[in-house]
């Protein structure tokens, strides 16, 4: 595993980016995405290495892992598709029944993501249509067609921090549900960053969470991440987070 993804970054380090003199707008880490597409011509690549959650609940532990990757063209300079697929996922779930441990791929994904330009200089807002390609297999995938449309609108604050509020509906054979996420992010220096963030959720979005998670540009297209969520309920899975590797070339 470690010598594949090391075979798969190298040739993307040295590869050229076009406008290398602006940071990428990744959408990794948070719940949310980010209020910037990518720009006509430029293509990114979002890992997650792995991310995991753990949940506890009528005396059965369930940890999963997935190594969750999204990728990004920009199609214009506001417009772009995104590709996303659980690429490996696996369960362990032990209790007073025994020990289960099911390993495999998970869904797929497809999504627009539009960014107008606005007129005003501190608002920005990126709206994204998805659908979920149920691809997978019981019980890590093929559950069915969903689909969702998210906003997120930012509000640049002085002292190079940013408020920002996404929200989300999702509809289809999953059931509805909405789900909303304030966050709170500041830049610590030029290449690291911070962020808080919550989410609030409905139905089959259901969430009461809160979290944090930093920010590090590796290298002028090489952000490295690491996140988590505390759930704040009995209903909400106890802990998510992660680290991954988000990469912008040409």
């Amino acid at each position: 595993m470690k010598t594949l993804l090391a075979l798969l970054v190298l040739p993307l380090l040295v590869a050229p980016r076009a406008h290398a003199d602006e940071v990428p707008a990744f959408d990794r880490p948070g719940i949310g995405f980010s209020t910037r597409t990518l720009g006509k011509g430029v293509f990114a690549w979002e890992q997650g290495l792995p991310d995991a959650s753990r949940d506890r609940s009528a005396g059965t532990t369930t940890t999963t892992w997935a190594a969750a990757t999204l990728l990004r063209a920009g199609l214009s300079d506001t417009l772009e598709l995104q590709l996303g697929a659980d690429s490996w996922d696996q369960s362990r779930r032990h209790g007073s029944g025994g020990r289960v441990r099911e390993s495999g791929g998970g869904d797929g994904s497809v999504a627009l993501k539009w960014a107008p330009a606005l007129s005003g200089e501190r608002l920005s807002l990126a709206l994204k249509a998805g659908a979920t390609l149920p691809w997978g297999q019981a019980p890590l995938g093929g559950a069915g067609h969903d689909y969702d449309l998210g906003v997120t609108l930012a509000w640049a604050m002085p002292r190079d921090a940013s408020l920002a509020l996404y929200a989300d509906r999702q509809w289809g054979e999953d059931g509805r549900g909405w789900l909303l996420s304030p966050s709170y992010g500041v830049a610590l220096r030029e290449d690291l960053g911070v962020y808080v963030e919550a989410g609030y959720g409905t139905d089959a979005q259901y969430m009461r969470a809160a979290g944090a998670g930093v920010t590090w540009m590796a290298t002028p297209r090489l952000q490295l991440d690491v996140s988590f969520l505390r759930g704040l309920d009995a209903r909400t899975t106890d802990w998510q987070g992660g680290v991954g590797l988000s990469l912008a070339f040409d």
